[in-house]
């Protein structure tokens, strides 16, 4: 065994612009820069001391290991789980490459006490990353991750090159799981033509595997795009976003197909294109979603959603009796609602649901299965369901951007602004806009009379604001993401 001693002057202890720090699911960096196998080690042994606490895990822990298509994802994944291994760790190591979603079941059906994910999601190329999955097979909670961040570079990582790491496919298993989600029976009798583009990343085969082969849907024709393994993406970054899914949206209007489905890099965040070529926002997938769940399935429970999602939910909700809750950005705050309370739906802005009586994790393999499960039983295309819902809870224009300050001390002279300082600013008097309210769970959300929204979220790792904005219309969307910044420029001057 050979054991790698933690130098004083390690990165993660001098250097700013190298630090392991832990963000909204884990741990980024840029491979060979930040993202290296020594701080990997590292990473896997604060995991390990963490594991081992009494107070953590009572008997030996066991963790498995999965990684995505980016360059060099298994290889890190490998070394993970030797360190695991040489501080006895009972760590086992996915086949192949496995989609976040797939890994989180292996972790909860397995009975694994902790999974490890290397994928970067929806960040570009140069980028990996780690998430923590927990025991009940969904994002490890802020305080866990904080514990595990706090033995980073406490022990030396142990390591052991030459021990082989066991194996595990959670495939078969993964595919059963999302057999029991669904009425495939429904699904049997859809005739329709869908184009599937994973963008380069983990998501490739799930869809056609169980449609072909595991269920047999005779009469949907899958036709793919991006399904290869590229580290490069393709030039794209694995977002699946509008820009991002140019082709594919050319593709569903030049092959006349019924609907185009896409996945992020590690396949737990959907993207959906009409038969039209029309590019459907999780704000309009969402409801969408919640719509049939609750009116055509009669399915109860709260809604839940991050507070960067739109309102037509909200309308959807009250119709139906539903109760209707916002929560900071990011999944696992979604998750901690879906282990302590009967959850219907749970839904972020990046295109991330999840489903009750289903594991506590957003998946978009099982999202995508959904909608077609939708379009089955109301047996209309996309676009007339859009047509349809717009027409019941009105229509939904939803734009984001990103606006880059100079420096980090701006940011933090908006952040120690006073609401009621902030709406007392002269920029408002001309604004003529109605406030009904205003939420602070995470950033500044302004909802005003008519149900249009602004929110402004500073970013936590760099200087930037993050800018949302929906409104029924494309025009005022754009004007109100306008106010946005000269509201912020009036206080933070370029």
């Amino acid at each position: 065994m050979t054991t790698m001693a933690v130098n004083p002057n390690h990165p993660i202890r001098q250097s700013p612009n190298h630090l392991i720090k832990f963000g909204t699911d884990g741990w980024r960096g840029i491979i060979a820069e930040d993202f290296t196998f020594e701080n990997v080690k590292i990473v896997a042994q604060a995991l390990t001391d963490y594991l081992i606490q009494p107070s953590a895990i009572s008997h030996q822990p066991s963790v498995v290991v999965g990684y995505d298509t980016r360059f060099l994802s298994d290889k890190f994944a490998e070394v993970f789980a030797k360190v695991l291994l040489a501080n006895g760790v009972k760590a086992k190591l996915t086949a192949g490459v496995v989609s976040t979603p797939a890994l989180s079941f292996t972790v909860k059906n397995y009975n694994f006490d902790f999974g490890v994910m290397f994928s970067a999601s929806h960040n570009p190329a140069k980028y990996d990353g780690i998430k923590f999955r927990a025991s009940y097979g969904g994002p490890a909670s802020v305080e866990v991750s904080k514990k595990i961040e706090s033995y980073l570079g406490q022990n030396s990582p142990r390591f052991n090159e030459k021990v082989t790491v066991e194996k595990i496919d959670p495939l078969k298993g993964y595919l059963a799981y999302l057999r029991s989600r669904i009425d495939f029976d429904l699904l049997k009798k859809l005739r329709a033509k869908i184009v599937l583009d994973p963008l380069y990343g983990c998501g490739s085969g799930y869809l056609e595997e169980i449609l072909k082969n595991v269920v047999r849907c005779p009469y949907i024709v899958i036709r793919s795009i991006h399904s290869e393994r590229d580290p490069l993406f393709g030039g794209l970054q694995p977002e699946q976003v509008e820009h991002n899914l140019g082709e594919l949206k050319k593709v569903v209007k030049k092959e006349k197909a019924f609907l185009g489905l896409a996945f992020d890099g590690d396949a737990d965040r959907l993207g959906v294109v009409t038969d039209k070529g029309q590019y459907l926002t999780p704000h309009q997938v969402f409801p969408l979603l919640l719509d049939y769940l609750a009116k055509e399935k009669g399915w109860s429970g709260k809604v839940v959603q991050t507070v960067s999602l739109g309102y037509l939910s909200k309308r959807i909700a009250q119709k139906y009796g539903l109760p209707f809750e916002e929560v900071p950005v990011g999944f696992k705050y979604i998750t901690e609602k879906m282990l302590k309370e009967d959850i219907l739906i749970g839904g972020e802005e990046s295109g991330g649901y999840g489903f009750r009586g289903g594991l506590p994790e957003r998946d978009g393999v099982l999202s995508g299965l959904l909608f077609l499960e939708m379009l089955a039983y109301t047996k209309k295309k996309p676009s007339e369901l859009v047509v349809k819902l717009e027409k019941n809870f009105g229509k939904s224009y939803f734009l984001r951007e990103d606006l880059r300050l100079a420096e980090d001390s701006k940011i933090q002279r908006f952040k120690d602004l006073k609401i009621n300082e902030l709406m007392n600013l002269t920029i408002w008097k001309s604004a003529n806009l109605k406030i009904s309210k205003i939420l602070t769970i995470d950033g500044i959300k302004i909802i005003f009379s008519d149900d249009s929204w602004l929110l402004l979220r500073p970013s936590g790792t760099e200087p930037l604001f993050r800018l949302y904005a929906e409104t029924a219309s494309v025009e005022k969307t754009k004007k109100l993401l306008a106010f946005a910044k000269k509201m912020i420029y009036n206080v933070c001057p370029k």
